[in-house]
């Protein structure tokens, strides 16, 4: 290759690397950078094995390289690196044929990955008793902790007592939801000024496995819901009805261009039985867990306390946890 086609090359990758920076913009910090990373990676791909020059040709391409990746890496990473390619060309992830992703190859915050216990992460330890006994009751992310004010304690759209989580995961806030029978120990911790931190750094600053927790608080939040419906006459339909609120006012998409979308609701998700099936099954078996769940109370997690709006992501990262 002549050093006038490199020269030209680069030229052309550095083109289609500032054309994505329009669809980064609309995306928070944290995945901005592993987004970036992950097209960069499509972009090089598309330039050295197809000689794309354009965003139109590299389009054409997003299932050869979910091929290409999937001799390379894991399943699960295979779908972080094709998220950023499908929602930068708007196409479906259901559309791309890719490897499956099991709970059972999960290795983040399983109780039996080796860590050794010390004073950092020990959540017996004095020092973080304030923010691991939150966490056992609302469940937000760590990076979330640090965020909340006094005023931040709300009701949502319903009438139930909420955490308000600014800039949350992809940079969208969120309504985390409070089970009646905590709210009186929740509300106690946002008896401070309206712009006061609830949490001080040095209650903060450990290695505290606080997913693992958040995972607890979704299975006590599951079997709160799935007694209520079972044993309530008329809450699964007053559950349904707040369900398709909180969708209708808060799932929505950024679109490139900066226009807001609201995402159609399903009613399959809050209809029927969520099975587990495969290695997935299995590792259910193995630890005790259920096999099957209830979709209604499986959609009130993912919605009113972990903002993931999917059902499968609640049961594989967080009920099936271990």
């Amino acid at each position: 290759m002549s050093k006038q086609n490199k020269v030209r090359g680069k030229s052309i990758t550095r083109q289609l690397r500032d054309e994505t920076e329009a669809f980064l913009s609309t995306k928070s910090f944290g995945t901005q950078k592993n987004y970036r990373k992950w097209l960069d990676a499509y972009i090089k791909y598309c330039r050295e094995h197809h000689n794309c020059k354009t965003h139109d040709e590299c389009f054409m391409h997003i299932q050869d390289y979910a091929d290409y990746l999937q001799g390379k890496y894991s399943a699960s990473t295979v779908h972080s690196y094709l998220a950023a390619v499908c929602g930068f060309y708007n196409v479906p992830m259901d559309l791309i044929t890719k490897p499956i992703r099991h709970t059972a190859e999960y290795t983040k915050s399983r109780s039996d990955n080796g860590k050794k216990i010390r004073a950092d992460n020990n959540i017996d330890n004095p020092r973080y008793e304030r923010s691991v006994s939150f966490q056992r009751v609302v469940g937000i992310r760590a990076s979330e902790l640090a965020k909340l004010e006094g005023r931040d304690l709300v009701t949502d759209e319903s009438g139930h007592l909420c955490v308000f989580v600014k800039n949350g995961k992809g940079g969208k806030d969120s309504l985390q939801r409070i089970l009646p029978e905590d709210e009186v120990f929740i509300s106690e911790y946002f008896n401070v000024g309206e712009k006061e931190k609830v949490f001080q750094p040095i209650e903060l600053s450990n290695s505290i496995d606080y997913h693992h927790i958040r995972a607890e608080n979704a299975k006590r939040c599951y079997g709160y819901y799935l007694n209520k419906i079972n044993t309530e006459e008329g809450y699964a339909e007053k559950l349904a009805d707040e369900i398709r609120l909180r969708w209708k006012l808060h799932c929505t998409k950024k679109l490139p261009d900066g226009t807001i979308v609201h995402k159609p609701f399903d009613e399959k998700k809050i209809k029927g039985t969520y099975k587990i099936r495969g290695k997935n099954k299995a590792l259910a078996i193995k630890y005790g867990f259920a096999t099957e769940y209830n979709n209604l109370a499986l959609a009130a997690v993912s919605i009113f306390h972990l903002a993931h709006w999917r059902n499968n992501v609640t049961v594989q990262s967080y009920l099936l946890s271990h």
